[in-house]
């Protein structure tokens, strides 16, 4: 069963090492094979759609990422608009990434989605994106509001770095 979903992935474009990850996951937690048919469908399904909704020139590494966003709970069609937004200008892998770690701390879909989309059309690179989730994370595990902390971090994050000028 599982290498019928994984020769319709390959059809279909989709990577399939994390659907083989997926199986080599439920062997070593001990999972009997029904469960890992259902888990490694699952996620060609997830994919399926992840690729989808980013179009035929994402990575492998994109789509693996915006599935796992999905997983979290992001719609697609969000991460369609983020692709859409970047063109072929960056990766979106950490920023698919990011997003799908921040939802999953709380902040909710939209507020995450505006915070990574403002920080991607700002031009942030990879350090600002990793500096916004780490520093998102401190503020959630200090007690912040989730969507505070996202929403602070974004604008924080999306200012360009120059000095601030002091009024004389």
């Amino acid at each position: 069963a599982i290498a019928a979903v994984v020769d319709s992935a390959k059809a279909q474009g989709i990577p399939v090492e994390p659907l083989y990850d997926k199986v080599n996951e439920g062997v070593v937690k001990g999972a009997d094979g029904p469960h890992i048919v259902v888990a490694v469908r699952n996620l060609a399904l997830d994919l399926a759609t992840a690729h989808r909704a980013l179009g035929a020139l994402a990575t492998a590494d994109e789509i693996k990422a915006a599935a796992s966003a999905m997983h979290a709970g992001v719609p697609a069609v969000e991460l369609g608009k983020l692709k859409k937004q970047s063109g072929l200008r960056r990766s979106l892998t950490l920023p698919f990434t990011v997003l799908a770690d921040i939802v999953s701390r709380g902040v909710p879909v939209s507020t995450a989605a505006n915070a990574i989309r403002s920080l991607v059309g700002a031009g942030a690179k990879d350090k600002d994106i990793n500096d916004f989730q780490r520093n998102v994370k401190v503020d959630i595990e200090q007690g912040a509001p989730p969507a505070a902390a996202a929403e602070t971090r974004a604008k924080g994050a999306a200012k360009p770095d120059k000095p601030d000028q002091i009024d004389q």
